[in-house]
């Protein structure tokens, strides 16, 4: 990433630990999930025609993601202790783990179109278009596309320009297939139950909103940075704290509606909306630790801010010093994993069976004490890095003034 050198500074001072550790620990997140999915996948899969032809393709296609999760903690651990691999190891590794998880979404999404997504398939409806056959399309023809013109635009030779660009327009995709899965689950509730499955119950109106019109917004917001990027050629500081905007956002989104079925249930009844989030599949609840990289990244100076002025790093964090900055990432990582490794516990323990402990109290209980800590602190972190920006800019200002 190209970044100015006051950027360089506060990577190295302040966030260049917590940064490190919050992708290495969503990486593992990343491969806690899908070990699960693929393990699952295994044991559990259709033994008849047609939907073995769709369930043997998804399990050797999360078994893609599994090796690319796996190749990227390795890549990780190098970063941890400290022994940065060159930029032709880096590119190549990462080469792998793009083309590892784009066979994923190849094998684990194009079978399901053919299968059950389409008219005249097996056990096709309204409701499974929405569910099933828009968003497998999605994923395994789009995101496939853009990973690949991401892998050819790696070149270690040549300037980050053409990565930078690629690797937030995969990005983009990624959400809006994300958008286009989660409004499509809702929407094919909406079908099935009818709309009084939503109008009747004011939480799930909280949810159908947070998921169909903001998670659109969200990406929307994706896409006008990388538009804006893509015409800067580089990306700025700026740049890297509205990622931490949009990660923070889409783990925050990720908690607050797990917990929502902690705390009220089933609202309305249960229904495929709640089949999927809860099945640990289709949502892909390890993004709850998104929060881990896009909380540190808010802490980026603006552009226009510190870069202009004369103002010290120490004056742009206060009262809080480096340290203790530091710490509080890292404390914030600590109970999210905590909740992380909790939630998936009961999800584990019964493996390979598809029967989930979530239910049970003492998982319940304390997944959502822990959740509500999680999301609370989150939301405390990101406001602060608001106001401590206005702060700095505005006392920025008022030196340029007296100047």
């Amino acid at each position: 990433m190209i970044v100015n050198a006051e950027s360089e500074q506060v990577t190295n001072g302040i966030i260049n630990w917590p940064v490190r550790t919050g992708m290495f620990l969503v990486v593992v997140s990343w491969f806690i999930y899908v070990l699960y999915d693929n393990i699952l996948g295994v044991y559990n899969r259709h033994t008849i025609l047609p939907l073995v032809q769709e369930d043997i393709p998804a399990s050797i296609g999360i078994g893609f993601a599994v090796a690319a999760s796996a190749a990227a903690i390795l890549t990780l651990m190098f970063s941890l202790v400290k022994r940065d691999l060159t930029k032709p190891e880096t590119t190549m590794a990462i080469r792998i783990i793009l083309f590892l998880e784009a066979l994923y979404f190849i094998l684990g999404f194009l079978p399901a179109v053919w299968v059950e997504g389409i008219p005249g398939s097996f056990n096709f409806s309204i409701s499974k278009l929405f569910e099933v056959g828009i968003p497998s399309l999605v994923d395994a023809v789009a995101i496939p596309i853009v990973l690949s013109l991401l892998i050819l635009s790696l070149n270690p030779n040549k300037p980050a320009n053409g990565p930078i660009k690629w690797g937030l327009i995969a990005g983009t995709v990624y959400l809006f297939a994300f958008w286009v899965s989660n409004a499509g689950n809702w929407i094919g509730e909406v079908i099935t139950k009818g709309l009084g499955y939503i109008t009747d119950y004011p939480v799930n109106m909280l949810s159908f909103i947070l998921t169909t019109v903001g998670l659109f917004l969200l990406t929307v917001y994706v896409a006008d940075l990388t538009v804006k990027t893509a015409k800067l050629g580089q990306l700025s500081s700026v740049g890297l704290r509205k990622i931490g905007i949009i990660l923070t956002a889409l783990g925050l989104y990720l908690t607050f509606i797990l917990l929502l079925w902690f705390i009220f249930g089933s609202v309305g009844g249960w229904g495929s909306w709640y089949a999927w989030f809860l099945g640990h599949g289709y949502l892909d609840l390890w993004g709850l630790t998104l929060p881990f990289v896009g909380l540190p990244l808010l802490f980026f100076p603006d552009a226009y801010g510190m870069a202009n002025t004369s103002l010290s790093i120490k004056n742009m964090i206060a009262p809080l010093k480096r340290s203790q900055l530091n710490l509080l990432l890292f404390v914030t990582e600590a109970l999210g994993m905590l909740f992380y490794a909790i939630l998936s516990a009961a999800y584990y323990i019964v493996i390979p069976s598809t029967r989930v402990l979530i239910g049970e109290p003492i998982f319940r209980a304390s997944i959502t004490i822990l959740g509500l800590i999680y999301l609370i602190d989150v939301v405390i972190i990101a406001v602060s890095s608001f106001l401590i920006r206005r702060r700095y800019k505005s006392n920025g200002l008022n030196r340029k003034l007296k100047s």
